[in-house]
């Protein structure tokens, strides 16, 4: 009970903690230069995805894909386009 306490406290916190640095948008996937493509299990949310963008320099932006659970980090942005099962998020 209490690792999942633990685990809750932290899911809700997350994305108060990333959109303060990057700012999220559903509905929209990067266009830009590829960093690097995350597809083990800590990578597989929203918040993971984020969590990787923040904690790299380099990278400038995310996309995470709902439906195949991949996160895509971009050291390069060039656009968003529309993307029904993405969510992004940009550092501001």
């Amino acid at each position: 009970i209490m690792k999942k306490l633990i685990l809750t406290a932290v899911l809700f916190s997350l994305p108060f903690y990333a959109s303060a640095a990057i700012e999220i948008q559903e509905g929209f996937s990067v266009n830009g230069s590829v960093f690097a493509v995350k597809k083990a299990k800590k990578y597989s949310s929203i918040e993971g995805c984020s969590e990787a963008a923040n904690s790299k320099d380099i990278v400038k932006a995310f996309t995470f894909d709902t439906k195949t659970q991949k996160c895509t980090l971009y050291k390069r942005v060039r656009g968003l386009r529309d993307s029904s099962t993405s969510v992004s998020g940009v550092k501001s």
